[in-house]
């Protein structure tokens, strides 16, 4: 939705409130009279509450007002229409959704994995189907109301509205029965947006926007995605491992059998608390070291002990299996442990965890990737086995999580016995060689075009730092497999969508994939960069990597976003799957939480300015006011300035006063409006005081941030200048832009 409707969306829903209420005429601007087609425009309203279920209801009349008061005369009608505080915008959400473009659709060539008249666009299409002369409308934000992320789950879905479904159970027919039967489909397209509180939101793909998104967000959603975690421990110290927000269910969608108990994952477990560990690292909070110390208890409980490299070993046994992965992240996270505290506590399991990850690796560097699995060896352990069986207990992730654990305790475990160090590092570096030179030969059918070993790049960039494991081959395949990503990612100059920037694809195409785990790799390239001393490959994998980051900020649940949860306090700053997925399993919140507080330690301010100056901005010559008709002047001359194809003219503004007279000052509001107006100002950043000023803007919404000093304002300052920009510094002469102008002037290509 273009973000100059907001203040008119505002105004719209406020008065269709009081209608709701009182009656009272609804008035309508004509900026969004000129939206509506009376052919086209489908309007559906919904009020959502928690812990009620939605309603809504749809109409098209000839006119907008029309159509507005017979919908809300339908949801009066309804049974359950009391049981919402309409009066209570703190209550009772309503969202407004208008159909603005219909076109056609060839329903059997549907799809969402490539660029064809017929993609579907989970969240941004929607379909009007009509069926036995019933038309219906399937609204895009439909996708997020019902976690549809795919063609088959969107059929499916569909076929329960027109009632196919009960013709079978089985989805694939469902979903074979909506492509053949006699109904005719249209691509739809909507502006969407919800009230919260005393405001309204625009959404896209259902979700608020635009995205926040600076370095001070990023901690405090990273933090807050922590408290979650520990918010959500069962008594027993393990996490909830899934919960959907829409359904407001625990029960795994992939294992729905297991109810008592619900299913869990003792890898993803491990995650969990390494996560906790990085919140102690950024806080020293000891919130989070206690609740890790308590999922480290429960972790002990899966525990099983046998005798192997000469001495106790031990491997978490869960789910009828013992996976090499689950060895090497319990001992990732234990070893967290011991890094922040120095504790002792643990460190025969410490022991016992690395003598059995030594056991699994075989003569020829090779990693097991189980050590006990039931549908092998009679459940017993595999000691041995052939290369039919190694290919059937093959996995990506193992090797790097065990490689990452044994790294952390031979850099940083006291006192370990002599042969048991030496064994570390001969079968590491044995592993390695097999994982970076071996393995890409011997499973070259089980590669994807988009790398996914993040945990062997975490585990390099500690190994780099041991003597004798500083291998160029070893360094080349992080910096290969980040590449990769890289090569495999949405970029503003090729994203389907805006929300697709920074995303990840296999073939281009796809429907978006934001992955928080592949970053944990890529910010583990990053520090490596750093320490070989690499500058220019660094400023390059941090450039690439905010936007990734940025991206992976859509899949954050926030009060904004969780209007259609039955109980949104559930959910709140947790990471959700994907884009249009309503669920959260604990390791979409690990991922993110642990990528993120990574990259905050990062100093990445210059590489913001690096990404932004680098796509070519001019900057115009600092202007220092000291009165009023100064800053006129400044308007006056900003309208006269027209920028390149694509440009915008962006405004960085102090305070507006006399600087003699400050107390005496007074604006001339219409004229202020006029003159701002005149410019042709897309966005506006200012510090100090001028919230004082608020009133002088004929348009809120190219008001963008605002913050006490330009700090607050430069990561996303920078992450928002384009090329062809055209950017101004209006400051009083003692304001701290002056200093964000020579950062600027530092990069721009003109003045």
């Amino acid at each position: 939705m273009n973000m100059e409707l907001t203040p008119h969306f505002k105004k719209l829903l406020d008065n269709f409130r009081r209608h709701l209420m009182e009656g009272d005429t609804i008035e309508i601007s004509d900026e969004i009279n000129q939206q509506f087609n009376p052919d086209v425009s489908q309007i559906y309203i919904s009020l959502f509450q928690p812990q009620l279920k939605l309603i809504r209801w749809g109409a098209k009349r000839n006119t907008l007002e029309a159509t507005l008061k017979r919908i809300a005369t339908q949801l009066k009608s309804n049974p359950r229409y009391l049981e919402f505080s309409v009066n209570n915008p703190d209550k009772c959400r309503i969202m407004f959704e208008m159909v603005i473009k219909e076109s056609p659709c060839e329903i059997r060539n549907l799809t969402t994995q490539k660029v064809s008249v017929n993609r579907f666009e989970p969240g941004v299409n929607g379909l009007k189907y009509i069926y036995k002369d019933t038309p219906r409308y399937f609204m895009p934000t439909d996708a997020i109301t019902h976690s549809i992320m795919s063609v088959n789950q969107l059929l499916n879905y569909l076929s329960k509205t027109t009632g196919i479904a009960k013709k079978t159970n089985k989805i694939s027919e469902r979903t074979h029965l909506m492509r053949r039967e006699p109904i005719e489909y249209s691509f739809i397209e909507s502006i969407a947006c919800i009230s919260y509180q005393d405001k309204v939101v625009p959404l896209y793909r259902g979700y608020p926007t635009p995205v926040e998104y600076n370095k001070k967000v990023m901690l405090e959603s990273t933090l807050k995605s922590m408290d979650w975690l520990v918010d959500n421990m069962n008594e027993d110290g393990s996490f909830l491992y899934f919960y959907d927000g829409i359904k407001d269910t625990q029960v795994d969608l992939d294992h729905p059998k297991m109810t008592n108990p619900l299913y869990n994952n003792i890898l993803r477990h491990s995650g969990g608390t390494v996560t906790l560990l990085r919140g102690y690292e950024l806080t020293k909070n000891t919130r989070y070291l206690d609740a890790a110390k308590h999922s480290i208890e429960f972790l002990l409980t899966t525990f099983r002990e046998h005798q192997c490299q000469g001495g106790d070993a031990c491997y978490p046994f869960f789910n009828k299996k013992s996976k090499l992965g689950g060895a090497g992240i319990a001992l990732v996270a234990m070893m967290h442990y011991y890094l922040h505290t120095d504790d002792e506590t643990y460190r025969s399991y410490l022991d016992g965890l690395v003598r059995h990850i030594l056991s699994r690796v075989d003569s020829e560097g090779e990693m097991l990737g189980y050590y006990i699995h039931p549908k092998f060896n009679k459940g017993q352990p595999i000691i041995d086995p052939s290369d039919e069986v190694k290919k059937e207990l093959f996995s990506f992730y193992y090797p790097g999580e065990a490689l990452l654990g044994l790294a952390l305790y031979y850099r940083h475990i006291k006192n370990i016995e002599p042969k048991l160090k030496q064994d570390i590092y001969s079968k590491s570096l044995q592993a390695l060689d097999f994982l970076v030179d071996v393995r890409p030969i011997k499973y070259d059918y089980l590669f994807d075009s988009l790398p996914a070993d993040a945990w062997l790049m975490q585990a390099i960039e500690e190994w780099v730092k041991v003597e004798g494991f500083k291998k160029q081959s070893y360094i080349d395949f992080v910096f290969n497999d980040t590449q990769a990503m890289f090569d495999h990612m949405y970029t503003e100059e090729n994203a389907l969508a805006p929300d697709y920037v920074g995303g990840f694809f296999y073939n281009y195409g796809d429907h978006v994939y934001h992955d928080a785990s592949r970053n944990e790799g890529i910010v583990a390239a990053y520090y490596l960069a750093q320490y070989l001393g690499d500058k220019e490959r660094a400023a390059y994998i941090m450039q690439n990597m905010l936007k990734s980051a940025k991206g992976l900020m859509h899949t954050l649940h926030t009060p904004e976003s969780t209007y259609a949860h039955k109980y949104p306090q559930k959910s709140i700053n947790s990471f959700r799957f994907k884009m249009t997925r309503q669920w959260v399993r604990v390791d979409s919140v690990q991922h993110a939480a642990c990528f993120f507080a990574r990259l905050y330690l990062c100093d990445f301010n210059e590489a913001l300015v690096t990404e932004s100056l680098s796509k070519g901005f001019y900057l115009h010559p600092i202007c220092i006011v000291n009165s009023l008709v100064e800053v006129e002047q400044i308007f006056d001359e900003i309208s006269q300035l027209t920028p390149s194809t694509g440009g915008k003219k962006i405004l960085l503004s102090s305070e507006f006063y006399d600087v003699e007279h400050q107390a005496d000052t007074v604006l001339d509001i219409e004229k202020y409006q006029r003159l701002i107006k005149q410019s042709g100002i897309d966005a506006l950043y200012t510090v100090e005081r001028f919230r004082e000023h608020i009133s002088v803007l004929p348009d809120v919404s190219i008001w963008k941030n605002h913050s006490d000093s330009y700090l607050g304002l430069e990561q996303e300052l920078m992450g928002n200048i384009d090329k062809n920009d055209m950017v101004f510094v209006c400051a009083l002469k003692n304001s701290d832009l002056n200093e964000l102008y020579e950062k600027l002037a530092h990069y721009c290509i003109a003045g």
